[in-house]
């Protein structure tokens, strides 16, 4: 966080990617999906990965947040989630109502 231009994002994902390190890089599709699940109940993205870290376990943060990403490019998107499709449904908190849909 002291590079210019290098947020804690960026800096999440380098640690991850680039040496190793277990991190949870929180972008948008992260924070959005964190919080429909309810892995994470934050306002921001600094109190959703803290959120996160306490709920996933250490050895899963880095593969985590790319299964988040993926999941909320894929399916869980922001303004038209394809909750038909969504695989973990089930447990999420922003499920549409009994006898609605969604995107097919």
């Amino acid at each position: 966080q002291k590079l210019p231009g290098v947020g804690r994002k960026t800096a999440n994902v380098v640690l991850s990617n680039a040496f190793g390190q277990p991190a949870i890089a929180v972008d948008t599709h992260v924070f959005r999906v964190a919080n429909r699940m309810g892995l994470a109940s934050a306002k921001d993205v600094l109190h959703t990965e803290q959120q996160l870290m306490e709920n996933i376990p250490k050895e899963e943060w880095s593969i985590a947040h790319h299964w988040l990403i993926f999941h909320g490019r894929r399916v869980c998107s922001a303004r038209n989630p394809n909750c038909d499709a969504c695989t973990v449904q089930p447990y999420c908190l922003n499920q549409p109502p009994k006898g609605t849909e969604r995107k097919k």
